[in-house]
């Protein structure tokens, strides 16, 4: 990556970090992420934005953001689009009363990794968002190409603790 870019990614995660949206890496024991959605919580209707649910952003990192202002959401949408020109514009989110939960995989060297939102549930005023990430099996026929899987969803608007539990799958390619 050039020097230039660099800087511009690394200053876009800044903006990202301080900006309010909360993050965490697949560390289960990380404050906001949780082992498992409790008994008892209720599901939360969401969204899928399709925009960001693929295998080619630009995000090189494994994350799990919050994302409640318009301002975080840009700043994320220009890290996910990265150097596209010209610039799509970012789907458009109302946070008056909705809110974006977005998870990335990180760069992959091959094709077959996918990461999706499978659940959100609320208990106690705390939002939990199980978020799947999917390898693929050693007898799997993949892309040699570098992906980087995104997804996120819609959902209300939420203003307490939201808690990640993340989970792994490994796709089962047979002969």
């Amino acid at each position: 990556m050039p020097h230039r870019a660099w800087l511009l990614a690394a200053a876009i995660g800044s903006v990202i970090a301080v900006a309010g949206c909360s993050a965490t890496v697949g560390d289960p024991t990380a404050p906001g992420s949780a082992s498992e959605i409790p008994r008892g919580a209720a599901a939360v209707s969401y969204q899928i934005i399709e925009e960001v649910s693929t295998s080619n952003s630009a995000i090189s990192d494994n994350r799990r953001l919050v994302i409640r202002d318009t301002e975080t959401w840009e700043a994320f949408w220009d890290e996910f689009t990265g150097l596209q020109e010209p610039k799509p514009e970012a789907p458009a989110v109302d946070f008056a009363t909705r809110m974006v939960i977005a998870g990335t995989m990180g760069q992959r060297t091959s094709g077959g990794f996918y990461i999706s939102m499978e659940e959100v549930a609320e208990l106690d005023a705390t939002l939990y968002a199980l978020v799947q990430e999917t390898s693929p099996g050693a007898r799997c026929a993949v892309t040699t190409a570098l992906t980087a899987p995104a997804v996120a969803v819609s959902v209300p608007r939420h203003d307490g603790d939201v808690a990640f539990v993340n989970t792994e799958k490994t796709t089962s390619c047979a002969p």
